[in-house]
């Protein structure tokens, strides 16, 4: 039995994976984790595939960040256009028999799009006989764009300002699709869609500065005063490429919240798409060019399951009466076959064949995430430390994708934005805890000291974060740190955690060079899923 997987069946994998992102059908989070030293500190080790490795990943899980949809976009290969290059042809036959240009046998494969400087991205539709292109393609048309090169392209979108900064890498551009009715949006979350005053302080004789910061670039907002109060924050810019806004003022007690939303995909790309006809005849391919035919006295006819599609059969003018080319003058629409032949009125002309190139059969434009072959997710999001669940003081050295994590002590989904999967202890010395102490209770549990904090803010060190081993501890647990000998240690309470550090199924792992956070630090984090 002969099994083909098609590249758009993993299109359609990436693609379910943002699905189940934006519709929350499931949770998805970035973790950190291991603060263990690995054997070389220079070289980290090679995660492996298997239950164990995945266990001690779950165990070594300090935090997690979780997936929003403005987080995730699903991505396809990038090609970037450069002077004097052979692009291939669209064509929707290629295969061992018909090769492109560029000796690929399917067109997953083919350099059959293009990148700009501009951002713009173009399909190649017509190559000018494996020419080389010698002229930028530019503009937004929905019509197709033919260059002095001779080169035909169509115009599909323009990889946006917030796509730019967040997504796009120098192998794969970010590929979004128009909001169709009962889908998700795949729009850009990034901007700065509103603030909410949360207070309004008082006694303001003029309005004071907003002031926004965050990852993103170009956001501001002006202050609305009523009777000296805060009242509202108008958004004069949105801005673009945010994950994560703070709004604070020049002067005086208001405060308030960002709120991130986005615009959806811009209106060029929604005109292209709406502007798709299915089933078009793009161009002919000649096989055989044949010998006798007459220019004007021979045409040809195109059938097929579509209608209308038309062409001029171009003969050549050294005698020899070969076809050399048809030009489309109807593209037709409706196709998802079409043969061509050619009929002599009165000449004796024999032998020409030749193919037809059809459209994808929802048009060139529709769906750029199938027709360029969009098989990978990229997830991108910022860690801060606007929280306490926020792991900072330590170094970590992997990250990874966890789905699903469990509220700890429950069969409930984690849904919060950040949580921990440490035992948060307040002690009254935090002197007789350091990071990475290892600490054991009198009732045999065993933890190790992941961070120290100051969580009310009044400059004193209370809370132990403890990164469970075997998690076993109460309010009225004696402790030993047996790292630096310390004994009969009490605590005030105990905070269990957020997040079961056993749940969910872990779907990447990047081991990492140690990584120090601060609390003034920011990172990155970045992921890259093909499939």
């Amino acid at each position: 039995m002969t099994v083909l997987l098609r590249d758009n069946a993993r299109v359609e994998i990436a693609r379910s994976i943002y699905r189940d992102v934006a519709t929350e059908n499931d949770f998805l989070y970035f973790y950190i984790g291991r603060t263990i030293e690995w054997d070389d500190e220079e070289s980290p080790e090679t995660p492996v595939d298997s239950g164990s490795y995945n266990n001690a990943a779950h165990r070594n899980t300090l935090f997690l960040k979780r997936v929003q949809t403005g987080d995730i976009v699903m991505m396809a290969r990038r090609i970037d256009w450069a002077v004097d290059t052979i692009y291939d042809s669209y064509d929707d036959n290629y295969s061992s028999d018909y090769a492109a240009y560029s000796g690929a046998e399917k067109l997953s494969l083919a350099d059959f799009y293009v990148i700009t400087d501009s951002f713009n991205v173009y399909k190649c539709i017509y190559n000018n006989e494996d020419s080389e292109s010698t002229a930028k393609p530019t503009g937004t048309s929905s019509s197709s764009i033919t260059t002095e090169d001779g080169y035909i392209w169509k115009y599909m979108f323009t990889v946006g300002a917030s796509d730019q900064q967040r997504f796009l890498s120098p192998d794969y551009i970010p590929v979004r699709k128009v909001v169709n009715a009962g889908e998700p949006a795949f729009d850009v979350n990034g901007e700065l869609d509103s603030v909410t005053v949360t207070t309004g302080g008082s006694g303001y004789a003029a309005a004071p500065t907003v002031v926004v910061s965050g990852d993103g670039v170009g956001a501001s907002a002006t202050a609305v005063l009523t009777s000296g109060v805060v009242t509202s924050v108008t958004v004069s810019n949105a801005g673009s490429g945010y994950s994560f806004a703070n709004i604070s003022f020049s002067s005086g007690a208001a405060a308030a919240t960002a709120n991130l939303g986005g615009t959806e995909t811009d209106t060029t790309h929604q005109a292209v798409e709406n502007a798709a006809v299915n089933g078009t005849v793009d161009r002919v391919v000649m096989l055989e060019i044949g010998l006798d035919y007459i220019q004007d006295d021979v045409t040809c006819v195109i059938t097929g399951d579509g209608e209308n599609a038309e062409g001029n059969v171009q003969v050549s003018e050294d005698g020899l009466g070969k076809i050399n080319s048809v030009e489309i003058t109807n593209v037709g629409s409706g196709y998802s076959f079409a043969d061509i032949s050619f009929v002599n009125n009165v000449g004796n002309g024999v032998g020409a064949t030749a193919r037809v190139v059809l459209s994808p059969y929802s048009g060139h434009g529709a769906n750029s995430q199938k027709e360029l072959f969009a098989t990978a997710v990229c997830i991108s999001t910022n860690l801060t430390n606007e929280t306490y669940d926020i792991f900072i003081g330590n170094d970590f050295r992997q990250i990874g994708l966890i789905k699903n994590p469990m509220v700890f002590d429950t069969s409930t989904n984690f849904q919060a934005t950040t949580g921990t999967t440490c035992y948060v202890i307040n002690v009254s010395d935090h002197t007789k805890y350091a990071l990475d102490d290892n600490i054991t209770t009198d009732d045999d549990g065993q933890f190790t000291v992941i961070q120290k904090r100051d969580l009310d803010s009044d400059g004193t060190v209370e809370s132990i974060y403890l990164l469970p081993i075997i998690p076993i501890i109460s309010g009225s647990s004696i402790l030993t740190n047996t790292t630096q000998n310390f004994t009969n240690l009490s605590i005030n309470s105990v905070t269990e955690p957020e997040v079961d550090n056993k749940t969910g199924e872990i779907l990447y792992i990047d081991n990492k060079r140690y990584i120090t956070r601060s609390s003034d630090q920011i990172e990155k984090l970045k992921a890259i899923l093909t499939f």
